[in-house]
């Protein structure tokens, strides 16, 4: 394990926010781990004139930043030589976090989750937290472009940044990028919360953070753990059960009304889901004593253990459906399972009769359930998977259109969703993943592929996830340009119908992980006031 740390403007590691971070982390309790060993990057210092030449963050700054990344990329490439197993956790303040930003998004020869363990980020001039806060390189549009966090790194990715630092942006959502480059320039003291990472206990949370997935310990055994239920919504808070061997009983006077409840867990499974990493659900059976009946509770752990959430009780009247525990898995970036509902006819003697194949995702806040309703009353909805996108929209979804009236085009909901305050990415009710509505102040203004959509989802010219560089520039010839970001590909058809209009691609690789079509001003690769 290597902890690499990268300064700020004008110093070096010693004595920083990095310094303090580093002991923190070494004197974190771990087990049968090795010592890890430091190492900081000495690239040269500079002032913050210097890096602001002008007031204006320029080619300067990314020059300087350019530097790090090559002192980063060979003390990394320089450790797996010795050791090609040798794993690394990051920590950058400032400038340094600006250079950590920069490397992660390069195209490397490896898996970025299977060697990078942590990330820890203070004062970050990217830092992108939507309307909330946006960082100074954020805001003068230079760096790295796309989401903040790797997705692949979501799980082990952290960053501070303090209210009011202007370099981060924390607290001058509303003001001018010219205001917030003022008071950064005329940050120079302990005063200013740029400073406050040593002193506050970032230092401190961030060492220890960093511990925790350098130094996690094996697998968790699942069976044997205590985990807080509810035995279906019996009760509104969760209740402490200790698993023993996959079996538990809970005691208490907080049971709803019962002696206690028999607990059993029935069936586990791991895998990955869009926006949360790597994850295990795990299903219990909950018996409430005295009682005839019986539940059972789905819920969904990180791979630290952590709880993300459970999915929802289902909506029906009567006898509560049953899982087929043996189903239970996730695929396609779905948590999926067979369950079967009471009928009519049904009682519980007899047992449920309809089976459903029930999947859910995750919308960023919970869990959403999809294929529940009886077939009967699912309402016939327009296959958005297999329509063309363009400048103008995606089948019969225009852009202009209201949400009703992309509701009624698609024959679906488009409930409301995380966003704002000026626009709104919103999911298609029982649509396909990664596919997001871009609303403004009521209006469709684009059109966003995430990377974790079908292939199916394509433009009108075939380009879709995987395409590689080569085939954006070959199907569109003289109407695609390279961005600011060079992995950003931007199509803007000709003539006047499509003034204004545009298809962004991101590539990563060589191949095409993302695009958005729509209004220009509004097809930005990056999610619309995301939390």
């Amino acid at each position: 394990m290597v902890f690499i740390g990268a300064h700020g403007l004008n110093e070096d590691w010693k004595s920083t926010t990095i310094e303090k971070t580093w002991k923190s982390f070494y004197s974190a309790p771990r087990r049968n781990a090795p010592n890890p060993k430091m190492t900081s990057l000495l690239y040269p210092k500079m002032t913050v004139s210097q890096f602001f030449r002008n007031e204006v963050v320029g080619s300067q700054a990314v020059s300087a930043t350019t530097v790090g990344v090559g002192f980063l990329n060979k003390e990394i490439k320089s450790a797996q030589a010795n050791c090609s197993s040798t794993r690394f956790v990051l920590a950058g303040y400032s400038e340094g976090a600006w250079i950590i930003d920069r490397y992660l998004r390069q195209n490397h020869d490896y898996n970025l989750r299977s060697v990078v363990a942590g990330v820890l980020l203070y004062g970050d001039p990217q830092a992108d937290n939507g309307s909330k806060e946006q960082g100074l390189a954020r805001r003068y549009g230079y760096g790295v472009s796309g989401p903040y966090v790797p997705s692949e790194l979501s799980d082990r990715f952290k960053t501070f940044c303090y209210d009011h630092d202007p370099i981060c942006g924390k607290g001058f959502e509303g003001r001018s990028a010219e205001e917030q480059m003022s008071a950064a320039i005329a940050c120079s003291d302990a005063n200013c919360p740029h400073f406050w990472y040593k002193t506050r206990g970032a230092a401190e949370q961030g060492g220890r953070f960093l511990a925790s997935k350098a130094f996690a310990e094996g697998p968790i055994d699942w069976q044997n753990r205590s985990y807080g239920l509810t035995c279906d919504d019996i009760v509104d808070k969760p209740v402490k059960v200790a698993v023993r061997n996959g079996k538990g009983d809970a005691k208490g006077s907080d049971l709803g009304g019962y002696d206690h409840w028999e607990v059993a867990l029935q069936k586990t499974a791991s895998g990955r889901l869009p926006r949360l990493g790597n994850v295990t659900a795990v299903l219990f059976y909950c018996s409430p004593q005295p009682s005839n009946f019986s539940n059972q509770e789905l819920r969904v752990y990180r791979e630290d253990g952590d709880e993300v959430g459970r999915t929802p009780s289902f909506n029906v009247s009567g006898l509560p459906p049953e899982y087929q525990a043996e189903s239970l898995g996730i695929r396609d970036g779905r948590l999926t399972a067979d369950v079967k509902f009471y009928g009519p006819e049904d009682s519980h003697a007899t047992g449920p009769s309809i089976p459903r194949h029930v999947t859910w995702t995750w919308d960023g806040k919970r869990f959403v359930t999809h294929g529940a309703e009886p077939e009967a009353e699912a309402p016939e909805r327009v296959d958005l998977a297999h329509q063309a996108i363009t400048v103008n929209g995606i089948g019969p979804v225009e852009l202009g259109m209201s949400r009703a009236q992309a509701e009624q085009a698609v024959e679906a909901p488009v409930p409301e969703g995380p966003g704002g305050p000026d626009c709104t990415d919103l999911s298609v009710k029982g649509g396909p993943d990664g596919l997001l509505l871009r609303f403004a102040q009521d209006n469709l203004v684009a059109v966003y592929v995430l990377s974790s959509a079908s292939t199916s989802i394509a433009t009108a010219s075939g380009i879709h996830l995987g395409s590689t560089r080569a085939d954006v520039l070959r199907t569109y010839a003289n109407e695609v340009t390279v961005g600011e970001d060079p992995d950003e590909l931007i199509f803007e058809p000709s003539g006047s119908d499509f003034e204004g209009k545009v298809i962004k691609f991101h590539t990563t690789n060589g191949q095409v992980d993302s695009f958005i079509a729509g209004q220009r001003e509004w097809a930005e690769l990056l999610p619309c006031g995301s939390d």
